[in-house]
C-alpha cells in the first residue's frame, strides 16, 4: 500500500499492537543486567562495570526517545510518507473510524434479510458511498 501513496502523503494511525511492532527492543526491568550492558554497549554508551541494574535502566530512559522507532514508520518514512500516531484511547480523531462508523450504520439500517449474500451487497453499496465529503 505504501508505494502508492503521494509523495509527502500522510498516514493517520492508532496505536494498536498489530502495527506499533518497535524497529528494535529497548531494556525494561525485566531484561538481566548483562543484557542491558550490550544494549548500552551496541549504542556506544558508557557505564561502570560496577552500576547497578537501575543505574544502568536509568542511563536508558536518559536516551531511549531516540530509539523508539516503529516498523511501520520507518517501512512509510523509505517511500516518502509521513505517519501520524493518535493518542490512546482517541480512536475519535481517526477519519476511518467515521467512515467505518457510516458503513456499518448504512448496512443496519438497509439490512432486512440478514443473508451474508445481502450484507455483502449493502457493505459494497456503503464503501460506493464514501466521497472526501462524507
Amino acid at each position: 500500500m505504501l508505494p502508492r501513496l503521494e509523495p509527502n502523503a500522510l498516514v493517520v494511525m492508532d496505536n494498536a499492537s498489530y502495527h506499533s511492532r518497535r524497529q528494535e527492543k529497548i531494556p525494561v526491568t525485566s531484561w538481566k543486567k548483562q543484557d542491558i550492558q550490550e544494549w548500552l554497549t551496541s549504542k556506544q554508551i558508557s557505564y561502570e562495570t560496577n552500576e547497578t541494574k537501575v543505574q544502568l535502566l536509568e542511563k536508558v530512559k536518559d536516551v531511549k526517545t531516540q530509539y523508539k522507532s516503529y516498523v511501520v514508520d520507518e517501512m512509510a518514512k523509505a517511500v516518502g510518507v509521513e505517519v501520524l500516531r493518535l493518542l490512546p484511547y482517541h480512536c475519535e480523531l481517526n477519519p476511518i473510524e467515521l467512515v467505518w462508523a457510516n458503513v456499518k450504520g448504512y448496512v443496519a439500517r438497509k439490512n432486512t434479510s440478514f443473508k451474508m449474500a445481502d450484507v455483502k451487497k449493502l457493505l459494497q453499496e456503503a464503501l460506493g458511498n464514501i466521497s472526501a465529503e462524507k
